[in-house]
């Protein structure tokens, strides 16, 4: 069993992305999984990160930190806007990604020695037009939130994009849920790979 953090990074009550993410907590949950949910539009945080680091993070953030802290996947799912993260998602990064928790450059442990290096990550975004939109701003969006997972030391980092998610022209809904449910089990596969089996 492994633990699994899902961040919801859509501060709206409802969208596309937290219903898929719904259907990959399912999975990871029937394969035996520890998931905690952070949903970005109920969580008590800073969103400013007002006074810098010497921000007092609240409860909440702190009980997130914790989880992530023994995580072994961090799951982000979010739409694209302006070619960005959500604002309220680049926020959560400030207060979860914290200098001398997740990298020093005072000791040096960022990048390849960056403390959270033996973790994963997988990356899970919509948007609205085609990818090659947001390939023409340099994937922005995910490079937005590949960077603290780099500096932190996360490499094995995957990457997937829903696009034409306008409903002018997205594909049936059951197009999505098979997606998202390969993704679930490419993800187990990761976390599974090489582990012990259970007797």
């Amino acid at each position: 069993m492994a633990r699994i953090l899902v961040v919801q990074g859509d501060a709206r009550a409802e969208g596309t992305m937290k219903q898929l993410s719904q259907i990959y907590i399912e999975q990871m949950r029937l394969r035996n999984h520890e998931v905690m949910l952070v949903d970005l539009a109920k969580l008590d945080y800073d969103k400013t990160l007002s006074k810098g680091y010497q921000t007092e993070r609240t409860p909440e953030m702190l009980a997130v930190k914790d989880f992530a802290q023994e995580a072994d996947l961090l799951t982000f799912f979010y739409p694209i806007w302006f070619a960005n993260v959500p604002s309220a998602l680049k926020g959560f990064i400030e207060n979860l990604f914290w200098v001398g928790e997740t990298y020093s450059f005072r000791t040096k442990n960022y990048l390849f020695r960056g403390m959270w290096r033996h973790k994963k990550a997988s990356i899970i975004y919509s948007i609205g037009g085609q990818e090659i939109h947001h390939y023409l701003f340099g994937w922005s969006g995910y490079r937005g939130m590949r960077q603290p997972l780099w500096l932190s030391g996360i490499f094995d980092i995957r990457r997937t994009s829903f696009a034409n998610m306008d409903r002018s022209v997205r594909k049936p809904d059951s197009f999505y849920t098979t997606k998202i449910i390969a993704l679930a089990k490419r993800d187990n596969q990761r976390l599974t790979k090489n582990r012990p089996a259970l007797s």
